[in-house]
C-alpha cells in the first residue's frame, strides 16, 4: 500500500533510535487515516495486497504516526527527510550504526542522518 503525503501534522515528536540518530514522528490526522483506509480497502478489493480486514473504529481511535529521519549529505550538504520504514528495509544494522544512502542531489552514497553528519564533521575538525 502506498502511503500518502501528510497534509495536517498535528504535532511532532523526536525520539532517539537506540541513541544513534533521531527520528521525527508526526501524528497523522483523522482525514489522513480515512484516506489511508480507503487506499487499503481499494488495494484489498483489487488484489494489490493481501492483509486482514481492519477495524475502522479501532484505527480512528488510535494515535498513528509517520516517522522520518532527517539526512544530510557529507559531500554536498543537501538535506532532506526519508521515511524510517523505508530505511529499515534497506539498512543492515550489523554493518553500520546508521544508514548511509545515496544523496538525492549529488548522487553520491554519502547521505547520513543529521546526528551522524554532525559527529562525522566534528571528528574532522578535532
Amino acid at each position: 500500500m502506498n502511503t500518502l503525503c501528510l497534509t495536517y501534522p498535528l504535532f511532532i515528536l523526536a525520539s532517539q533510535c537506540q541513541n544513534i540518530f533521531t527520528t521525527i514522528k508526526i501524528k497523522i490526522s483523522d482525514q489522513e487515516k480515512k484516506l489511508r483506509l480507503e487506499d487499503y480497502r481499494y488495494a484489498l478489493e483489487n488484489d494489490y495486497c493481501f492483509g486482514p480486514p481492519v477495524d475502522i473504529d479501532d484505527i480512528m481511535n488510535k494515535d498513528i504516526f509517520d516517522e522520518f529521519v532527517h539526512f544530510k549529505c557529507l559531500k554536498c550538504g543537501f538535506e532532506y527527510d526519508e521515511e524510517y520504514d523505508i530505511l529499515l528495509e534497506m539498512w543492515d544494522e550489523s554493518i553500520s550504526d546508521y544508514p548511509v544512502i545515496y544523496c538525492d542531489h549529488c548522487g553520491k552514497e554519502s547521505s547520513v542522518p543529521l546526528d551522524a553528519y554532525y559527529k562525522q564533521t566534528l571528528m574532522v575538525f578535532k
